[in-house]
């Protein structure tokens, strides 16, 4: 596994679901996930391999053990950049699985399909 930089707890690559990249550095709280309707913020501190583009995306997905997505949210990355260093608020959905769930959190490049980096957290609770 690469080098992890990550304050949560149960921080792992992205290999369990299928995807082989570079580990995300991203905290994010609350820790675990709130009640739904409440903003979360993911903050992100990553050089890039290589500059942004306009198809570069960060996406948070909340998944079931098996890695299912049952909710997730895309959210703009600045185009001709070479790092992320960035907070990002996300609404907690409805959907989570309970009372097992995953976060995973990565940069990708839309439409193209390539996962840049990635990280996944397990969690087994939910706060609030």
């Amino acid at each position: 596994m690469p080098f992890m930089l990550n304050a949560n707890n149960g921080a792992s690559d992205c290999s369990i679901n299928g995807i082989h990249a570079n580990v995300l550095n991203v905290t994010w709280g609350p820790d675990p996930v709130g009640p739904v309707g409440v903003t979360m913020y993911f903050n992100v501190s990553q050089g890039l391999s290589q500059a942004s583009t306009t198809f570069t995306k960060l996406v948070v997905s909340f998944n079931d053990p098996s890695g299912v997505i049952s909710s997730s949210k895309q959210l703009e990355i600045v185009p001709s950049i070479n790092s992320v260093d960035n907070s990002y608020p996300v609404i907690i959905p409805e959907n989570i699985p309970a009372p097992l769930y995953t976060v995973s959190v990565m940069i990708t490049e839309v439409g193209i399909g390539d996962v840049l980096y990635c990280v996944l957290y397990s969690r087994n609770s939910r706060s609030g």
